[in-house]
């Protein structure tokens, strides 16, 4: 059963993200973060969050962003600028994970972020930083399926709805960005009718367009 999020879902689909990618620092911060980067999608029209239940239980889920020009920052900016208060309650409680390396690999992003945090705090207005793009189109920002219940095609159902989520904002183009090391994830990509345009360091950007 494919379900459109609402804040009382949260908390399971942090805990089925957590099964997911069970190294990743934002899971191994903790379902209270986790919730609050989920909610995110909740507070912005330009985003949106469903998941997938068989049994009662979240077993998949996949989040996307409105990539027009019109939100302030991109994906990772707004997501952080979000739940910073959160992130660094977390990080306090948890400081060793300063050393993770998704959180290494990201000291500049954190950086920008504190700067910005600190400007808008003295500035009536937000400041936007975001870049209009030649075309706007819908970003596939995550998607994750509970490996418990691989090999089932909850995947391919996934990335369908998000397909169908797109068209609903009037959009034809979609793109995600996935590490060019994720092998096993650009081959369902391209089984799912994506193609990859380019590759910026250790990522590949995605693309597919809709009929």
């Amino acid at each position: 059963m494919l379900l459109n999020a609402q804040e009382k879902d949260l908390e399971a689909i942090a805990k089925c993200h957590q099964k997911t990618f069970p190294d990743a620092l934002t899971s191994k911060m903790g379902v209270h973060y986790l919730s609050r980067i989920f909610s995110w999608y909740l507070s912005t029209d330009k985003a949106f969050l469903f998941f997938l239940k068989e049994n009662d239980q979240v077993v998949g889920y996949a989040g996307g962003i409105v990539v027009d020009g019109t939100l302030a920052h991109g994906s990772a900016s707004s997501l952080t600028q979000h739940t910073f208060n959160d992130a660094i309650k977390a990080l306090m409680i948890r400081p060793w994970l300063l050393l993770h390396r998704d959180f290494v690999s990201r000291y500049a992003l954190f950086a920008r972020n504190i700067v910005t945090r600190l400007r808008n705090k003295f500035k009536e207005t937000e400041i936007r930083s975001a870049v209009t793009p030649k075309e706007p189109h819908v970003g596939l920002v995550v998607i994750g399926v509970d490996p418990m219940f691989h090999g089932k095609g909850f995947g391919t159902t996934l990335l369908q709805e998000f397909e169908k989520q797109t068209l609903q904002y009037g959009f034809k183009k979609m793109t995600l960005t996935v590490k060019t090391d994720n092998q096993k994830a650009i081959r369902s990509y391209f089984r799912n009718g994506w193609f990859a345009s380019k590759v910026v360091g250790k990522s590949t950007l995605m693309e597919k367009r809709l009929n």
